[in-house]
């Protein structure tokens, strides 16, 4: 009877000391999540980084004034809104290209104007964005835009345009309905000397067809701050996962 208790019990005392070993793979899936918990983390911050830029540029634009008459100097160009009396330079038009709306291809309907020269308008010509119209379904299709004559008065806000990268700069006719792929400041200077280096969006349609209305960013701080929550719950669902992976525990009798 002793000699089959002290063998039951020698079989069981392994059992009970030994503690389970934890698999090669499941190290190397532990330093890989280990690996990407700082890289997640990052990223959190990063969202973070960005909604702040969001929020400070929202911020600007709602405080920025809406009454200035003229152009303010070229050193201190903000979101303000402007009001200009002028007309527009006849003969050209630019269809910025690759615009879409609700889904829609389409253009911005960019355009010279001369503003009347006064002590506040040091600028010969300004480009006026005269909003969206959408693109025909054939390409050599170019929308009609029929420019109203004599003194005008625009009103708007000021926007420095975005500069992307071209493999090779887009060919310009000299006149009439130009399509460009990017408003390239310094390219359009050599065409309008004194030209202002930003763009006046309107505020009211000013030609019947064309959608006014741009957003302030392309993306709000909320959704950014989504953005860093998921990255932060992912990180620590990792660590959770690694916690979980290299903890030692007892094997089940």
């Amino acid at each position: 009877m002793s000699k089959v208790v002290m063998n039951e019990a020698s079989m069981r005392r392994p059992h009970l000391s030994k503690v389970q070993q934890i698999p090669v793979s499941k190290w190397l899936m532990a330093i890989l999540a280990l690996l990407l918990i700082p890289l997640l983390l990052w990223l959190g911050v990063w969202q973070l980084q960005r909604a702040d830029e969001k929020q400070q540029l929202l911020d600007r634009w709602n405080s920025a004034r809406t009454d200035l008459t003229g152009l303010p100097e070229r050193e201190s160009i903000e979101p303000v809104g402007v009001n200009l009396h002028g007309q527009f330079i006849s003969g050209i038009i630019y269809l910025l290209d690759n615009r879409t709306r609700g889904g829609r291809t389409g253009y911005e309907v960019i355009v010279p104007f001369k503003p009347d020269i006064d002590a506040t308008t040091k600028h010969p010509v300004v480009l006026i964005n005269l909003g969206w119209i959408a693109a025909s379904e054939y390409r050599d299709q170019l929308p009609e835009i029929r420019l109203p004559l004599g003194s005008q008065t625009i009103t708007g806000r000021l926007a420095i345009p975005s500069q992307t990268i071209q493999l090779r700069p887009d060919k310009w006719q000299a006149s009439g309905r130009v399509r460009i792929q990017q408003l390239d400041m310094d390219r359009l200077a050599l065409r309008h000397p004194g030209l202002y280096p930003a763009v006046i969006r309107i505020d009211k349609p000013l030609l019947s067809g064309l959608s006014v209305g741009w957003p302030v960013v392309n993306m709000t701080p909320e959704r950014h701050l989504g953005y860093a929550i998921q990255w932060f719950a992912l990180a620590i669902v990792l660590m959770g996962g690694c916690s979980w992976l290299v903890w030692p525990r007892k094997e089940e009798i």
